[in-house]
């Protein structure tokens, strides 16, 4: 019998090549790096990473490959105690990126390759997986995205989309989605030509309580029942802000699952963001309780 878990993530893993520069290096010439770390990403994954260290019971369902690249994000996300039982092994390689962060803002730049097997799809799901779970994260409106979202409403868990791909489903999953929280990267490239304002209506029109929009170190706004919520960022010392956004979500999963209301949720959220900043790699910094409340 499969025990039940808080929080269930759908989504992507990678392993992460991340490198501290000056600046981009030039074809023809060499570039030091600063710092070098290698790490696990992937939004779904690195929010239940997250949501682990925050002391919530979480499970990682995806797909890696069966090399040396998936044994090494399996035994990260172990480590923080998530459960990866179901996370599927290709046979061939895993997703990898090289992330180049900019020693003076903290920024990044992502060069990726993809696995080389099929990725995840509905009919690779259990049900019984997502089974006693009170929430449901899900990165991508893909069909393994659309499959949870639906056993999710049909369990009565709580759907939290991490929007940060467009997707041919997202018109059919995002009625399923309870918290619809997306990045500008993502607004910007599906709405293109429309205001703040304009985009969390839209999203709160296809059917999400609560839509979110998240700035980077501008902080985040959001809407709920009509109203709007702005927050801003914290003011912290910035490393690396890969993984700040999952963290955001994971950190906003812990203060739903602890009945906050969403100005103290999306504060809740930004602290775990910002602490997340502090170290070189996507899961390297994710705060534990004790350092998210003394930071509020």
């Amino acid at each position: 019998m499969i025990e039940a878990v808080d929080v269930v993530g759908v989504g992507m893993i990678t392993t992460d090549y991340l490198y501290r520069v000056p600046r981009l290096p030039t074809f023809g010439a060499s570039l030091r790096a600063s710092a070098y770390s290698r790490a696990c990403g992937g939004p779904a994954a690195t929010a239940m990473a997250c949501l682990a260290r925050l002391g919530v019971s979480t499970r990682f369902i995806g797909k890696t490959g069966n090399d040396g690249e998936g044994d090494f994000v399996c035994g990260e996300l172990l480590r923080f105690g998530v459960d990866v039982s179901p996370l599927l092994r290709g046979d061939g390689a895993s997703r990898v990126a090289t992330v180049l962060v900019d020693e003076r803002s903290g920024e990044r730049g992502f060069l990726s390759w993809p696995e080389s097997f099929q990725p995840l799809t509905g009919a690779d799901l259990r049900r019984e997986d997502f089974t006693g779970a009170q929430v449901v994260l899900i990165d991508d409106a893909d069909s393994a995205g659309l499959q949870a979202a639906q056993w999710a409403r049909q369990a009565g868990a709580a759907v939290v989309f991490d929007g940060t791909w467009q997707n041919d489903h997202l018109e059919e999953f995002l009625p399923l989605v309870d918290h619809a929280i997306v990045s500008e990267f993502f607004a910007r490239r599906w709405l293109p030509d429309i205001d703040v304002d304009e985009i969390l209506q839209r999203l709160i029109d296809m059917g999400a309580d609560t839509a979110v929009l998240t700035l980077g170190e501008r902080g985040c706004v959001s809407l709920q029942e009509g109203v709007r919520v702005d927050c801003p960022a914290f003011d912290t010392q910035v490393v690396d802000t890969t993984g700040a956004g999952d963290a955001f979500h994971g950190g906003y999963v812990a203060a739903l699952l602890e009945g906050m209301d969403l100005p103290s949720r999306l504060r809740f959220a930004a602290a775990t963001a910002a602490l997340n900043c502090r170290f070189l790699g996507g899961q390297h910094g994710l705060p534990t309780r004790d350092e998210v409340d003394i930071l509020l």
